[in-house]
């Protein structure tokens, strides 16, 4: 019998969510299912899309595909043990993001898993990259070693009065970036800027534009998870001619200086794991590694010519 990938309607999402979570213990499954079901329902239309598999009528695998802003769709790598289902779902993730509008389609798994990871390269999701997740405890900021007298100056990000400074400056610190370089020829600034938007819970409150004397040398753009009292930093990035002068270093200090203030419990942040100059930074102020997650990813490059969009 052949395999069949489609939309889960309302009525079989539960069905599909009891599927994915059938591995978990039964004192957690009701509560993951139920916390599950209200993130698909609280996004906007088709941003959550849960996808089934069916051979003969029986559901045989899932999978969950985000759109998680305008550039960016996330997945979980298929609920199946069936390496032709798996293919199947991957396929149809496939189309769905290349006759979206977004330039990337991504998965993070475990290194170690490595028949995954196989399954998710030979669908068209390459590994792209390997992220480091660090996390710094807050319960010390270590102290500027600038030989800079003079204070940088900062700006808040304002919609209406200074976005197309933030998105002049977001393009130029871009440049030759060390940090995931790949995506910087596949997204606008604009499109980076709106990826940053949806990370986390507070839109756009703690984003910063750094200056001396008129010269303007960076962004930091921060991001609270309230539910773990944590802050993000979602990127951070210094003007090419600007670099070298511990800018970075300032900046990121003054993010967590801003969390402390607010009794944060920890800053995170994720970064390229080849970017040993921006590692550095973040050890030297006290950052603690916590673990790595491989990106698989297909990119806009990769895609086809534009076909209508599915509903």
């Amino acid at each position: 019998m052949s395999i069949t990938v489609s939309l889960a309607t309302t009525d079989e999402q539960s069905e599909a969510s009891a599927f994915i979570f059938a591995d978990s213990s039964e004192a957690e499954r009701e509560t993951q299912i139920q916390e599950f079901l209200e993130s698909i329902h609280g996004g906007k239309k088709d941003q959550h899309q849960i996808l089934i598999a069916r051979e003969g009528g029986t559901l045989i695998g899932a999978g969950v595909l985000v759109f998680t802003d305008t550039s960016t769709a996330f997945f979980w790598p298929p609920f199946t043990r069936d390496h032709d289902c798996a293919d199947a779902i991957l396929q149809e993730m496939s189309t769905r993001i290349e006759r979206s509008e977004v330039s990337i389609g991504q998965s993070l798994i475990d290194p170690g898993q490595l028949n995954q990871r196989k399954i998710l390269t030979r669908n068209g999701f390459p590994h792209l990259t390997d992220l480091l997740f660090m996390r710094h405890p807050l319960s010390q900021i270590s102290q500027s070693d600038s030989k800079e007298t003079e204070p940088l100056e900062w700006v808040q990000y304002d919609e209406q009065q200074n976005r197309q400074r933030f998105l002049d400056l977001l393009d130029l610190t871009h440049q030759a970036s060390h940090d995931c370089p790949v995506l910087n020829d596949i997204r606008t600034a604009e499109e980076s800027l709106e990826s940053h938007r949806s990370s986390g819970d507070s839109d756009q409150q703690h984003w910063y534009l750094f200056q001396r004397e008129g010269i303007d040398l960076g962004v930091l753009l921060l991001s609270e998870h309230r539910s773990d009292n944590v802050w993000e930093v979602v990127y951070m990035g210094v003007a090419p001619e600007q670099r070298g002068h511990g800018y970075g270093s300032a900046f990121i200090r003054h993010g967590l200086q801003q969390a402390q203030a607010q009794n944060q419990s920890g800053v995170i942040l994720a970064v390229d794991h080849k970017n040993s100059y921006a590692i550095k930074i973040y050890e030297d102020l006290g950052f603690v590694r916590q673990n790595t997650l491989s990106v698989h990813a297909r990119l806009r490059s990769q895609f086809p010519e534009k076909k209508s969009d599915i509903n």
